[in-house]
């Protein structure tokens, strides 16, 4: 075998290779190397493919320019398809947003939903999105920020404006206000015979399966039974959570670290970052701080050099040691100047920031006002209006080399440091009174399941899936090893959470690839492995017998019962026909066309019942009426029309605000629907 092996050297190269790309390079890299992952299309609408490297480019964007949140992929994935539909029309309309009007929407008045909800949902984020889109202007790459802030708002502000169009042509006018007065002020009231369908025996009608099979087939269009796609999901969380030996292991760790750490020649410093791999930063604690804490209560009777722990604290290991202590004022004023850097981790830029720093530290020597320097020159958008000015902080608010500077510096101070934003030239202003205080060098373990014990998961979960082979089973077996189950119903492709789980992409994504009462391997979701197991697919629209079978034979039934009592009330007055079928002879009072609801007469409304009692003359009995509620025969007494009025302004108001204020995307979602999308992002 070795010997073919020597023979094979360069064949086993080439495996060694791939092996190590796929290692080292994320799968949808190396599918987009071969093509596979950026061109894949993820939806369709109007006919015009959306494809991946599109989708997520433009995802990539808004989050390169702040946005964020779980809403923002689906914000993205409808501009990108609306667009697509509304191209020719924003096109044929003439839409557009000029520089001018761009420019006053951004620093003049012209109001925009879009910018009033992003940007300027008061006053003091309009003052901050101001000067911050003024400062773009001073660097290229703020240029570039500025003109992809610039296509987003124009794309959002032509859609707007579409929008108004819409919303502006649609009208009420004079005789819909009427219809609607007359729906709400005539009224009639009547007597009424009713046989409630709660009230009727199952056992006094007769369905066969056939029944219920051809109710179903005459009613399965109605937008009562349409369903949309969707998946029903039953899932189980098995706790992925480190073990009494792992946290033993953590101590025991943190226990040899620090024999090693008293015997250490290294400075403190040097050797925590080590330990951490990580750049050290010394942790500054008053009494206060550590009041609630046995163990941190004890750094303040230590002496400099002692180490206390490894101690438990927040699901922590902590070993602390005690380098010096000292007074500091409790908080700090002071007011700077931010000279932005593009590239802080460059050291020739930020030395060319540290010279314009002091210049600008000579020129307010020489009498300079801070105030208009900051006005000037500095880039912070939050202070730079107001001379550059932050009012009293504590400590533990801005990075630390800017807080030390204005912690360890007495008011009157003026210096130049570095921090990760690029060079603050600060003056300090004012300091509280001091508070006692220790400074710690802290080495800190989370206390987190070992590899050992997340494979042992992975194994309890995987045999859990293994033994999962039915929906009897899948329960039983939660019901075993005590794990708690949930279900999630009617889950849409693109739902990033569901019942019970937060982060439930994955699971939705192997949802949507999987056949019904297929099991799932297990997935890591929050700490937890996830199986799932697929109890149903919908798609969209009539429903499948099997699904709404129960649903239609409550229908068959309540049919049936109106069939039967139908016959059994159509002769006789009201008291005659009550005494028949076990009921009373009741009355409905002053009941509208517009709320067709009779009090102490079932929940539902009962248009076809109060339509009757308009139609038919006072005094008739009205044959039976099978209603929502039961079976119905009435007889009206009285009614009064509707007054006229001069004009019905208030109800044609009304009536428009209703329509106008859910237009756009009732408007929007028919658009979609007629330009058949699809949308397969997972």
């Amino acid at each position: 075998m070795i010997r073919q092996i020597q023979n094979r050297q360069g064949l086993l190269i080439v495996m060694i290779g791939i092996g190590m790309l796929g290692f080292l390079i994320p799968y949808d890299a190396v599918m987009a190397l071969f093509g596979q992952n950026g061109s894949r299309d993820v939806g369709e609408v109007n006919g015009v493919a959306v494809s991946g490297a599109q989708y997520q480019m433009e995802v990539q964007q808004r989050r390169q320019l702040g946005f964020s949140g779980d809403q923002l992929a689906e914000e993205v994935w409808n501009d990108i398809t609306s667009g697509i539909v509304l191209e020719e029309d924003f096109s044929a309309l003439g839409l557009a947003v000029s520089d001018e009007e761009y420019e006053e929407m951004l620093f003049g008045t012209a109001f925009s939903p879009y910018m009033n909800r992003a940007f300027y949902s008061n006053a003091e984020n309009k003052g901050f999105w101001q000067q911050n889109f003024d400062a773009m202007l001073g660097t290229d790459r703020g240029i570039a920020d500025f003109m992809s802030y610039k296509r987003l708002i124009v794309a959002k502000r032509i859609r707007e404006k579409f929008d108004n169009l819409v919303v502006s042509g649609i009208y009420s006018n004079s005789l819909e206000g009427k219809f609607d007065h007359a729906g709400a002020n005539r009224k009639v009231t009547f007597n009424y015979v009713l046989k409630s369908f709660n009230t009727i025996d199952e056992t006094e009608v007769n369905i066969t399966d056939a029944d219920v099979k051809a109710y179903y087939n005459a009613h399965k269009e109605e937008a009562r039974y349409k369903q949309t796609a969707g998946r029903n999901i039953t899932f189980v969380r098995i706790p992925l959570q480190a073990s009494a030996e792992d946290a033993a292991a953590i101590e025991s760790d943190l226990d040899a670290i620090r024999t090693v750490w008293e015997n250490s020649e290294d400075n403190d410093s040097l050797f925590v970052a080590n330990v951490n791999e990580a750049p050290f930063t010394a942790t500054i604690l008053s009494k206060s701080d550590v009041e609630t804490d046995v163990n941190e209560t004890t750094f303040f009777d230590a002496k400099e050099g002692n180490i206390i722990g490894p101690y438990l604290k927040n699901n922590s290991y902590r070993l602390a040691k005690v380098m010096e202590f000292f007074s500091e004022p409790d908080s700090a004023a002071c007011r700077h100047i931010l000279l932005k850097a593009d590239n802080p981790k460059d050291s020739e830029e930020m030395a060319v920031l540290m010279n314009r720093a002091d210049s600008l530290k000579r020129a307010l020597r020489r009498g300079a006002s801070f105030d208009d320097l900051a006005e000037r020159f500095s880039e912070d958008p939050g202070s730079k209006s107001k001379g550059g000015f932050y009012d009293l902080f504590p400590r533990g608010r801005m990075v630390p080399s800017f807080e030390d500077f204005c912690f360890e510096n007495k008011p009157g101070k003026i210096g130049a440091v570095e921090t990760s934003f690029g060079v603050h030239l600060i003056e300090v202003t004012e300091h509280t009174d001091a508070k006692e205080r220790v400074r710690i060098a802290l080495i800190e373990r989370a206390i987190e399941p070992s590899a050992t014990t997340a494979r042992e998961s992975y194994g309890a979960a995987s045999e859990f899936a293994i033994q999962a082979t039915s929906r009897e089973s899948f329960m039983q077996a939660a019901e075993d090893a005590g794990y708690a189950t949930n279900t999630a119903n009617d889950v849409l492709r693109n739902a990033k959470s569901v019942s019970g789980l937060r982060n439930a992409s994955e699971l939705v994504a192997w949802a949507y690839g999987a056949e019904a009462q297929e099991v799932s391997n297990p997935i890591l979701v929050d700490k937890n492995y996830v199986v799932g197991y697929l109890d149903r697919i919908t798609e969209a629209g009539a429903p499948l017998f099997e699904y709404v079978e129960n649903e239609m034979r409550a229908g068959a039934m309540k049919e049936a019962k109106g069939e039967v009592y139908s016959m059994r009330m159509a002769t006789g007055s009201l008291e005659e026909i009550a005494a028949d079928v076990e009921s009373s002879v009741a009355s409905a009072t002053n009941i509208a066309m517009k709320s067709p609801t009779i009090s102490g007469a079932g929940s539902l409304p009962e248009p076809k019942v109060v339509g009757m009692a308009f139609a038919i003359p006072m005094g008739n009995i009205s044959a039976p009426i099978v209603g929502a509620n039961g079976v119905w025969v009435i007889a009206p007494t009285s009614s009064t029309d509707a007054v006229d009025k001069s004009d019905y302004l208030t109800e044609q108001t009304t009536l428009l605000s209703r329509a106008r204020g859910a237009a756009t995307v009732r408007i929007s979602n028919a658009m979609m629907d007629a330009a058949n999308l699809e949308d397969n992002r997972n």
